[in-house]
């Protein structure tokens, strides 16, 4: 009933609307099917909703406060239920403050005695249409948690970076290194101009999500076509190219964009085709390349060569026919290695974490600081796929709020810095080893039996014969040396 009271006396606050009023009486159920105890205090002081959660803890009918005064430092009456709901009042300050705590022991009425509990206030809008909101219970934020700190940090930042560069917002390009921030400059400019870009990085780098997204951002509306450079030959290129050449060929005023994926690892042939192809639709088609790590360079002086000196040429700048290099030439986007943008793993890492447990994929929502750790110091051979597949697997396997150091992939929660990464025993025949452990149990059946060699094969379990070639083949090989 108090609820529905509520309800109504407050529908004009928040809007007068049927529809408001239906979402408030949601709201009132809601509330009262938990067991904690909450209550509103209205602009003019008095209570004017209690959940049944309160009727617990105070032993009475919340119905018998709703109206009554609760206002710290005012006087009130003798009536039990008075001063019962005066208990129930914010500490002063909190309408300059906006928020406040304090621990409350209501008053006992008849034989209940309800347990002090520490109760949150919060002001909500000014003046007449302001409403305090008091929730009761068990609350552990007073101490300062040194992790939770960090992780609120790194979202801090992590929010800032989503403002400022909103348009660019895909998860490689997070941090706040030299090199996020020289590559964020780039995809600024490649964003807002339309042109041949080409995007140099190590494997895993995220380098075509960004292309996808440089698209999206100054050419939405174009043709775009994606193209797997290593399998390409040019008459394969053609027919993946097709669409949008005749698109190109039937209008003038038509533009369409290639995104190739490993550029500098595609057939020559196909290269100069593509280059013969932007030449033909000059400034209509655009070429979006995916590159390896060293970005390609255009030499000086140098005319376009033929036959074996092409081949050459191509040796010297990447993988990549010049004719294509002077067109990457003007703007290119190079992004480092994981490793080297040490700064950035935990921004990036929160990013990747924040999208899945949006998605559901994971109750965790934060990492925690000895996950972080060794996220840093993991070299990250795969760059930022691997992170992103690390993640993953993390947040599938925590069951808390909180992702920790058991929860990552073995990979990275036993690396150390400065192991190797070559077999513990490269270089080492196995033919060899078998060879001299057989000779070093053949010599101590040997001593155990005073030289007897018909004694040491038997208890090695081998014949006389075996046993005497062996010795003779260490004698010789001895000798040699």
């Amino acid at each position: 009933m108090w609820a529905r009271r509520f309800a109504a006396t407050y529908c004009g606050t928040f809007g007068s609307s049927m529809a408001t009023g239906t979402k408030i009486r949601q709201l009132s159920r809601l509330l009262d099917s938990s067991e904690t105890p909450l209550w509103a205090i209205g602009p003019d002081g008095r209570l004017a909703y209690l959940s049944s959660g309160c009727a617990t803890w105070l032993g009475i009918d919340p119905e018998a406060l709703v109206d009554r005064r609760s206002i710290a430092g005012v006087p009130v009456s003798d009536d039990p239920l008075d001063q019962l709901a005066a208990s129930l009042s914010p500490p002063p300050g909190i309408a300059a403050r906006g928020t406040a705590s304090l621990k409350i022991q209501p008053r006992q009425i008849g034989e209940h005695r309800g347990e002090p509990l520490e109760v949150r206030f919060l002001r909500v809008g000014q003046g007449d249409a302001s409403l305090t909101i008091a929730v009761a219970g068990s609350f552990n934020d007073r101490a300062v948690d040194e992790e939770l700190k960090d992780a609120v940090a790194v979202r801090q930042r992590l929010d800032a970076w989503r403002k400022r560069h909103a348009g660019l917002a895909t998860i490689a390009t997070a941090g706040d290194s030299a090199a996020a921030r020289r590559m964020r400059r780039r995809l600024r400019v490649a964003a807002a101009t339309r042109c041949d870009v080409g995007f140099f990085g190590p494997p895993g780098s995220g380098l075509e999500s960004v292309a996808a997204r440089i698209h999206q951002l100054s050419a939405a509306a174009e043709e775009m076509v994606t193209v797997d450079g290593p399998l390409m030959d040019a008459e394969l290129l053609d027919a993946t190219l097709m669409p949008l050449a005749h698109l190109l060929a039937d209008s003038q005023q038509a533009r369409a964009t290639a995104i190739v994926r490993g550029l500098d690892e595609m057939p020559f042939e196909a290269q100069l085709r593509l280059a013969n192809l932007l030449e033909t639709y000059s400034g209509r088609l655009r070429l979006l390349a995916v590159c390896g790590p060293r970005p390609a360079t255009l030499h000086e002086a140098l005319d376009t060569p033929s036959g074996d000196e092409l081949d050459a040429q191509q040796d010297e700048s990447n993988g990549i026919c010049m004719e294509l290099i002077e067109t990457l030439s003007a703007l290119s986007v190079t992004t480092e290695p994981l490793a080297s943008r040490v700064e950035d793993i935990p921004m990036i890492a929160t990013a990747m974490l924040d999208a899945l447990h949006a998605s559901g994929e994971t109750s965790a929502e934060r990492l925690s600081r000895a996950a972080l750790d060794a996220l840093v110091i993991y070299p990250w051979p795969r760059n930022v796929d691997e992170l992103a597949d690390a993640i993953r697997h993390a947040g599938t396997r925590a069951n808390a709020s909180s992702i920790s150091v058991e929860h990552l992939p073995l990979a990275i929660r036993s690396y150390r810095p400065g192991e190797t990464t070559q077999p513990k025993h490269a270089g080492i025949s196995l033919d060899d080893a078998v060879q001299r452990y057989e000779l070093k149990l053949i010599r101590d059946a040997l001593e155990d039996t005073d030289g007897n060699r018909a004694e040491a094969a038997r208890r090695l379990g081998i014949s006389r014969a075996r046993l005497i070639r062996r010795v003779d083949e260490n004698s010789e090989d001895q000798t040699a040396k």
